[in-house]
């Protein structure tokens, strides 16, 4: 898949320099990679989880994407808008009862096309079940699913090319794990970039 497939894709993302005289004083540099500017749609990480979660339905012949989220959900957010620049259908399976109106989260992507549902919390924990993802195929026909947060290894493909865009000279460390299965990712130094797993999001 091409970045190019979203109008405005701002990548690699900027770098700012944060500058403050207590840093300057104790010879510190602190570099901000502004991943938030890569989109106004699919801002921050959004867009290096769902590149090739995108790429991957598109090869395998799906025309909808199935996520789930809260309410809030920065990922549902940035599924729908996706969807619309790329010619998906979506649909955001929502944890917890239907509340009307619908907060702004949830208008956005209602406004970018996505068909909302709603489970239970019970049925939420057991969503990756199959089980629940039949029950869910028998509603909506089939779909790709894409993981809560859009956390899987398509996720770890697109953020991992994140390093490629930092420059060599600076020393940086760079967190992103796959929260579900909390395992560490990429551990390993390149040069003089060295990164490490936390959490990506």
């Amino acid at each position: 898949m091409e970045d190019g497939l979203i109008a405005g894709l701002r990548l690699p993302s900027p770098v700012v320099e944060i500058e403050e005289d207590r840093l300057a004083a104790a010879g510190v540099r602190v570099l901000l990679k502004r991943d938030d500017l890569i989109h106004p749609e699919v801002p921050g990480n959004k867009w290096r989880k769902l590149k090739y979660n995108l790429a991957s339905a598109r090869e395998l012949g799906f025309g909808t994407l199935l996520t789930f989220g809260g309410a809030y959900s920065n990922h549902i957010r940035a599924t729908a808008a996706v969807g619309q620049y790329c010619g998906f259908t979506t649909i955001g399976v929502i944890r917890g009862e239907e509340h009307l109106p619908l907060n702004p989260s949830l208008r956005y992507a209602a406004s970018r096309g996505m068909r909302l549902t709603y489970v239970d919390r019970t049925t939420y924990r057991a969503k990756t079940s199959e089980a629940v993802v039949e029950a869910l195929r028998e509603e909506f026909g089939d779909f790709y699913l894409t993981p809560e947060g859009g956390s899987n290894a398509d996720a770890v493909r697109g953020c991992a090319e994140l390093p490629a865009e930092l420059d060599p000279s600076v020393d940086v460390v760079f967190c992103a794990v796959v929260p579900e299965e909390r395992l560490l990712v990429w551990p390993q130094e390149c040069g003089q970039i060295s990164w490490w797993s936390g959490f990506l999001f």
